[in-house]
């Protein structure tokens, strides 16, 4: 194996074809977080992002894009706003990791929504979770029948749609909505949804707004931002911000009018965005990872996730983070639930893993 470092920017014509085409036929690659558009929109406002080109035969090359940080430290792409990490490459066996750290020039590199299929990760885990999915292969109209039967929810959309209908005015779906206005109201709402949870928003971080403009502004086929509105007569009653690969639409950051919430709104929009998606070709809407209750109530898939580090035991960073793994595992077969989700944040917090 050979694996060599290069900038973004200095990927030639045939590296960027030969991700695209590990994207293509790797259906776990499918989520634009991996997609070769993604990794150009965070290099454009980040200097350290840095790709390892790795070689296992000259026909066959494997892409792993990451932040170089300070203290020989590795992040995920894009930080806290990453929702999948992995190899753009064939699955295979896992890589040695001291000597890939080695020759990537990191003592340490922290993941959090890396896929389970990827024995690298995997066996360097100590947390597992999932993403919930729509799956789509079949269509929009064998989804929602499918749903219908497992849950009332999709139901009560549909009569709260009626119901916005009948009491604001007819409604109007942009799959992706120019209107700088309704880009500053999304962000309004979504900046006083966390603020009642004492949250901040990400976007607030200005690089990371950069990027996101970025991606917004971004239309390929292969990778294309995605700010979807809705609005019911004249009034913007919801809007979402993703990003779509040749095959996923990634549901990323949505926001509703709040004094609207009786109608539903947000659900209404994603239950649109699903039946845009499907008349687009896409084959899933990632929810991302999490356990809210909208999630299990339109996922009729899901694909699996874990959290860990790799790392090189010699170093300093590498380890307090073999420290840390041993630590969670411990908490995870002895404590409660609770204990070891809590202990999970407080090391990853103490480490700033993941963060950029």
């Amino acid at each position: 194996m050979r694996c060599d470092i290069i900038s973004v920017p200095d990927l030639d014509a045939d590296s960027i074809e030969q991700w695209r085409q590990n994207q293509l036929q790797n259906p776990d690659l499918c989520s634009p977080f991996f997609s070769v558009g993604y990794a150009q929109a965070v290099a454009k406002h980040r200097s350290d992002v840095k790709v390892a080109v790795i070689e296992y035969s000259e026909q066959t090359k494997s892409f792993f894009a990451f932040h170089k940080l300070s203290r020989a430290r590795g992040a995920p792409l894009g930080g806290q706003i990453s929702d999948y990490q992995g190899i753009v490459g064939p699955t295979g066996a896992p890589i040695h990791t001291p000597s890939f750290l080695k020759s990537v020039g990191l003592a340490s590199y922290d993941f959090n929504h890396a896929l389970q299929t990827q024995p690298t990760f995997a066996q360097n885990a100590y947390w597992q979770s999932d993403s919930p999915r729509i799956d789509l292969r079949d269509g929009y109209e064998n989804w929602y029948k499918g749903r219908a039967q497992e849950t009332s929810a999709l139901k009560t959309v549909a009569r709260k749609k009626r119901k916005l209908i009948r009491e604001l005015g007819e409604l109007r779906f942009l799959a992706h909505d120019p209107d700088p206005d309704a880009w500053d109201i999304f962000l309004e709402w979504k900046r006083a949804a966390l603020a009642e949870q004492n949250a901040r928003f990400i976007l607030d971080t200005p690089w990371l707004m950069d990027v996101a403009k970025t991606i917004r502004d971004t239309k390929t086929t292969d990778f294309a931002g995605m700010f979807s509105t809705l609005y019911a007569g004249d009034r913007l009653i919801a809007a979402h911000f993703g990003m779509r690969s040749h095959a996923a639409l990634h549901w990323w950051m949505p926001s509703y009018d709040a004094s609207l919430n009786r109608y539903s709104p947000g659900l209404v929009h994603l239950a649109l965005c699903a039946e845009d998606a499907d008349a687009r070709g896409l084959s899933e809407v990632d929810l991302g990872r999490g356990t809210q209750r909208y999630k299990r109530e339109f996922s009729n898939a899901s694909r699996q996730l874990c959290e860990g580090s790799l790392e090189r035991p010699l170093s300093i960073p590498g380890s307090a983070r073999g420290i840390r793994k041993l630590t969670q595992k411990g908490l995870n077969r002895f404590g409660s639930n609770r204990s070891a989700e809590l202990g999970k944040r407080a090391m990853t917090r103490a480490l700033s893993q993941g963060r950029v």
